[in-house]
C-alpha cells in the first residue's frame, strides 16, 4: 500500500466537510480514551451539523457537571471527527483546544450564527 491509498480516503472527506458536501465523518479510527471521555463523545458524535449543544445539556445527560464534560472534550484527538466545537458554553462559545479562532471557523463551515 502506498501512503497516498492511506491518506487519500482521510483527504476526501475532510475536503468534502470544509466545502459543505460532507456532513458527516465515517473514515475509521481508534478511538483512545477512558469510559467516560468514550460516553461524552459518543454524544458529541451524534450532534447534527450545524447544530450546537451546551455542555450542560451534556452533563445533565452524564448526571455530572459541565465542567467534567469540558474536560472530557479537552482531551479530544480528534476535533473534526468527535465535533467538540459544536458544544458552546450556556452564556458564549465556551473553551475549544485549538482555540477560540477556529472553533467559530467550524462553527461558520456548518452554518451556525451565533
Amino acid at each position: 500500500m502506498q501512503p497516498a491509498e492511506f491518506i487519500d480516503p482521510f483527504k476526501k472527506q475532510l475536503d468534502e466537510y470544509f466545502n459543505g458536501s460532507r456532513k458527516i465523518l465515517d473514515f475509521p479510527v481508534r478511538i483512545e480514551g477512558s469510559r467516560f471521555q468514550k460516553r461524552v463523545w459518543e454524544i458529541v458524535r451524534r450532534i447534527p451539523y450545524g447544530a450546537v449543544i451546551t455542555y450542560g445539556e451534556i452533563a445533565k445527560v452524564l448526571n455530572t457537571s459541565p465542567r467534567a464534560v469540558g474536560i472530557a472534550l479537552s482531551k479530544n484527538l480528534l476535533p473534526i471527527y468527535i465535533p467538540c466545537h459544536r458544544v458552546i458554553a450556556k452564556d458564549g462559545l465556551g473553551g475549544f483546544s485549538e482555540g477560540l479562532a477556529w472553533k467559530k471557523f467550524l462553527l461558520k463551515v456548518e452554518g451556525v450564527v451565533l
